[in-house]
């Protein structure tokens, strides 16, 4: 079938029973709604049954294998996609326009009641979700396709006629959690009114499903820790909905203004432009080749969209279509601000997906540190990780090993950016090692990320420096770990002690004799070296100011002052090791390293650099030792003037540390003579000590 819309009244494809019940002509674009029932916003359902007779299984599946044949190949689909529920998220996911079903990697239940019924068995495979060799779940085109929503029996029971309609499956087979369209699962949690244990008893059928009116359970493991999803209508949510104002959008609509600002082609080349640069390092979408213009989540595409804007200068068709011309930032967060509200009360994968973008995304002003919005929505991502059960490890659960390690990955990547959002916002964390445990990745999990062994042996490093960095921000930087140690100096120094350790035999910086490395692997895994070694250096700046914290109080006891004089000098002989190996970091970075420090913390990073060398010439002992530091912080702030308008990470830091310069550093410090004098000493740069720049 060509064109968008089905046939005007197609004896192939039934109408909907609102357009039945007119005897009007049902229009569908690709899948449900239907035209009409868009308009007056009405739900568009199939459920009233046909007065025609069921057509003899050989005759429909031969004449429609014939014309599934005769099709072109944009009208075939793919089976399920990894990229969360990529295919029309307000409706059954991948019903095509002839009223196929590809949302499950098995067959309807009507297609096994076929064969029960006449005494035939399905071949190997059909059971437990997988399928034979030359068959795929595109390949069959099953009788009388039926949205999963009937009405309930006349009795208000649970019949399995009566109930909500899923795929049925042989017993202990996978199934295919998060492709179940319309409807959403929702974990039941082990100290939720619903005891699992208890529920662990309930009567499933084969599918491992029990259905009531509205909703179904949803069994994934059983044993002694069993788990249970809720698997609910949309229609459970609407009041909800309604009295938070939550208007539903269509899939129609926000496509149609998305395609407005950025056309297909352009949306096509934004889209190869995340897979080369962001998908790297933020594998959580699946392998290329998932994304697509016409059938993923407008809001999702438009996450992508916005991630990758500072990128466009890398490609060479987009540096000059985009150079005057730039999708609307604006626009395209109002296309995610229209959706996710809606979404979020039954939150989907690829809400998660996309919310998860925007927290990484590099802040849009990149002298401005929205600290209160980028927490609060991450907060929010959590609590649609957490509904949708991302905090548990999925390993045993009975659903394709593709939905585990997509899972996996995207609940990795959850915990990772949780540490450092934390570590440059000054925030606790919001996880906790005891309620996540997914946190690092496995080999298993390499095939779901599209990435090659070598760029994955990266993410695997990176997962250590993350395990790194929660301990640190527990010991470390935890309020009651801050009241215990911040005066003393011995335990802290107890603490640290194997915390530097474990960084140095885990992760030694790339050199920059490696940069040749960098150019035959054309950027890729050398990008995610240098992510690594940005990483490095931010965990060992935060070690190293924790060593220094007991020697800056002006209250400290010294019962020993020798030992506590020697130790001083120890902690700050490594802040300067670990201070001269950044500063070195920044002197050597290029411009081709935009494309590895992008995150939203990189920021933070480089600030927290200049603004230790700031507190390292503030606290200096002696005059000589203030000089360097004065010098240091210098050269800095010159590499971080020189390379700022190629890096924006470094914008940030240069305007924190500039402001102080021109207001002028004895009206913003307290500083001891030899100080000020260092300061006084150098009038090249900056203002003159003591006096100020005109008020802005």
């Amino acid at each position: 079938m060509s064109g968008r819309a089905r046939r005007y009244m197609s004896k192939r494809d039934r109408a909907c029973d609102s357009c039945r019940a007119r005897k009007a002509a049902c229009r569908i674009d690709r899948a449900p709604p239907c035209y009409l029932c868009t308009l007056h916003g009405k739900e568009c359902t199939f459920l009233q049954p046909t007065s025609r007779p069921r057509q003899n299984f050989t005759e429909a599946t031969s004449s429609r294998i014939s014309q599934h044949t005769e099709m072109s190949p944009r009208a075939e689909l793919p089976g399920v996609s990894p990229v969360g529920d990529s295919v029309h998220y307000d409706i059954l996911m991948s019903i095509d326009g002839s009223g196929v079903d590809h949302s499950v990697a098995t067959a309807p239940g009507e297609f096994h009641d076929f064969f029960d019924g006449a005494g035939v068995s399905l071949p190997n495979g059909f059971g437990d979700g997988t399928w034979p060799t030359g068959f795929s779940p595109g390949s069959f085109i099953y009788p009388s396709p039926r949205l999963p929503g009937t009405g309930p029996s006349e009795d208000g029971g649970s019949s399995q006629a009566a109930c909500l309609l899923l795929p049925m499956q042989e017993a202990n087979s996978s199934i295919c959690l998060d492709t179940q369209g319309a409807m959403t699962p929702q974990l039941i949690g082990s100290s939720g009114d619903m005891d699992p244990l208890l529920m662990n008893h309930y009567q499933y059928d084969t599918s491992g499903a029990f259905h009531f009116k509205n909703l179904n359970i949803q069994s994934i493991s059983s044993g002694n820790d069993p788990t249970q999803f809720l698997l609910s209508k949309p229609s459970i949510f609407t009041a909800s909905r309604e009295e938070n104002g939550c208007n539903n959008v269509s899939a129609f609509e926000l496509r149609q203004e998305l395609e407005s600002l950025v056309p297909g082609d352009i949306g096509l080349r934004l889209i190869s432009l995340f897979e080369r640069i962001v998908a790297p390092n933020y594998p959580i979408l699946g392998p290329p080749g998932q994304l697509d213009t016409s059938t993923s989540p407008p809001y999702l595409l438009a996450g992508v969209y916005l991630i990758v804007e500072p990128f466009t200068k890398f490609d060479e068709r987009l540096c000059i279509d985009l150079a005057y011309d730039k999708p609307s930032t604006v626009a395209l967060y109002e296309v995610i601000n229209k959706a996710l509200p809606y979404e979020i009360h039954a939150p989907k994968l690829c809400v998660v997906q996309t919310m998860l973008l925007l927290a990484i995304r590099p802040y849009p002003n990149p002298i401005v540190l929205d600290s209160g919005f980028k927490w609060s929505q991450f907060a929010t991502l959590i609590a649609c990780a957490h509904t949708l059960g991302l905090h548990l490890d999925p390993k045993s659960w009975r659903i394709p090993p593709w939905q585990i390690a997509q899972r996996r990955c995207l609940s990795y990547f959850i915990y990772s950016t949780d540490k450092w959002l934390a570590l440059s916002l000054g925030r606790p964390p919001l996880l906790h090692y005891d309620n996540w445990l997914v946190t690092g990745p496995s080999q298993d999990d390499l095939p779901a990320s599209g990435l090659d062994p070598v760029a994955w042996t990266n993410i695997m490093k990176r997962a250590k420096l993350d395990s790194l960095l929660d301990r640190v921000l527990t010991t470390l930087y935890s309020p009651r770990a801050i009241n215990t140690i911040c005066t003393d100096y011995e335990k802290t120094i107890a603490l640290t002690g194997p915390l530097l350790e474990e960084l140095f035999s885990s992760h030694r910086p790339v050199s920059a004799s490696s940069t040749d490395l960098r150019s035959s692997n054309r950027g890729r895994p050398m990008g995610l070296e240098k992510t690594l070694e940005m990483n490095y250096h931010y965990i060992h700046l935060s070690i190293c100011r924790a060593i220094l914290r007991p020697f800056l109080q002006r209250t400290v006891e010294t019962p020993n002052e020798t030992e506590y004089i020697m130790a001083r000098e120890q902690a700050r002989i490594r802040a300067e090791t670990c201070i001269s190996a950044a500063a070195e970091f920044i002197h050597e970075l290029r411009p081709e390293d935009l494309e590895a420090l992008w995150p939203a913390w990189s920021a933070t990073a480089f600030s927290s650099i200049c603004f230790q060398i700031l507190h390292m010439a503030a606290s200096s002992v002696d005059r000589g030792e203030a000089d360097k530091w004065v010098a240091c912080l210098h050269k800095v702030r010159r590499d971080m003037r020189l390379k700022a308008d190629i890096l924006p990470c470094l914008h940030l830091g240069l305007l924190r540390i500039d402001s102080i310069f021109w207001k002028g550093i004895n009206n913003v410090f307290h500083l001891e003579e030899h100080v000020r004098q260092a300061f006084a000493s150098d009038l090249s740069v900056g203002r003159p000590l003591g006096k100020a720049g005109s008020a802005k």
